[in-house]
């Protein structure tokens, strides 16, 4: 087994600890991690470097245990699983679906010791992540994908399926040329984490948005609302959406939403039907407390699409559950609304609610 390291300061390399898990972890106990191998089945291939970075302050420090002879797999598992318990959380890019259980089953056929993936906190950053494809607008999920989204350069230029090749005729004649390209990839793999890292920011965005100011606008057609949110959240990349004439505008820690307005009549539905009676002339429901005093030849019991009161005003989409009120054309339409007004005069918390839940509609 060969260990590599290296180690450079973040200001000199323009990386550093995410804001994220900034935010969320304790950075001194984070350990991101990437293995290469020469396949997928564990019992049929090879395992042949296994990579972790982790950051000292305002430095990043880079191991990798290199199976340089083709028979070090159960060297750098245990010694890799062992340096992990330093640590509480560990990092990776899909380690749940691959690189973990790998490992795993390797350490099973090697009957070596293997803990990390029980004693660590997990972070898939795949996992995480993989639900907001749409909302980034690639192709697919991979590393290398995420990496070009976010304007992320490697020196590396080797998939690993081609690195098998080269990893196998490397040990057949070793040389320092290939091995400097192997190590190259996870070496680049391992610092691209961190980086695109900041996609998580994203799902902090839509998840546990943390909004710090607010801001209110209407013109005739609809309301805007521009807002202002914690740095976890801040968006690498610009993103503009739009459903249902709901538009959303972000980046860094600045976003708009604009909300458009309705003017017309809708209705407030009762849930509790049966203890209402409609009134034909009046074309609107009340309760059987007071439909006691009307001439039982005007009034009916009412019915689930009976059951409401009208109202002519300004509404908007109604996205904060509980509210007193909402209203809808029908009562099985899916969309309500509620009234401009109930939203201007509701406090801060309420529309930032208002905010959260809207944002869910782009997912």
């Amino acid at each position: 087994m060969k260990v590599i390291t290296y180690e450079q300061k973040c200001s000199d390399s323009n990386i550093f600890f995410p804001s994220y898990f900034e935010y969320f972890n304790k950075k001194d106990k984070l350990l991101f991690f990437d293995i290469e191998t020469t396949g997928f089945a564990p019992k049929n291939t090879t395992l042949y470097l296994i990579g972790a970075l982790w950051f000292d302050e305002d430095t990043i420090k880079i191991q990798q245990w290199f199976n340089e002879d083709g028979y070090s797999e159960k060297e750098i598992l245990a010694t890799f699983d062992i340096f992990s318990r330093n640590f509480t959380h560990l990092v990776h890019f899909n380690g749940l679906g691959f690189d973990l259980p790998y490992l795993k089953q390797k350490a099973e056929l090697l009957e070596v010791p293997f803990v990390a993936d029980q004693n660590l906190i997990q972070i898939d950053i795949y996992k995480e992540i993989r639900s907001y494809q749409k909302i980034f607008g690639i192709d697919n999920m991979k590393q290398i994908s995420i990496e070009q989204y976010l304007g992320i350069k490697r020196q590396d230029n080797y998939s690993g399926k081609e690195l098998i090749h080269m990893y196998q005729k490397y040990v057949a004649k070793p040389d320092q040329k290939t091995e400097e390209l192997l190590l190259l990839h996870n070496h680049d793999d391992l610092l691209g984490m961190p980086q695109i890292s900041k996609i998580l920011n994203y799902k902090a965005f839509f998840e546990a948005l943390d909004i710090l100011t607010l801001e209110t606008k209407i013109d005739e057609k609809g309301m805007s609302i521009s807002f202002s949110f914690d740095f976890f959240a801040s968006l690498p990349n610009r993103i503009s959406l739009s459903k249902d004439q709901i538009y959303l505008n972000g980046i860094d820690t600045q976003a708009t939403l604009y909300i458009p307005i309705i003017q017309g009549t809708l209705k407030h539905y009762f849930p509790d039907y049966k203890n209402y009676y409609y009134l034909p002339d009046e074309d609107m429901a009340i309760h059987k407390s007071v439909a006691r005093f009307v001439d039982p030849d005007h009034r009916e019991k009412a019915k689930k699409d009976t059951c409401y009161i009208k109202k002519q005003d300004y509404f908007i989409p109604y996205f904060v559950p509980n509210l007193p009120k909402f209203y809808k054309d029908h009562c099985s339409d899916k969309k309500s609304y509620q009234t401009l007004e109930s939203f201007q005069s509701s406090d801060d918390m309420i529309q930032k609610e208002y905010i959260k839940n809207t944002l869910q509609i782009f997912l």
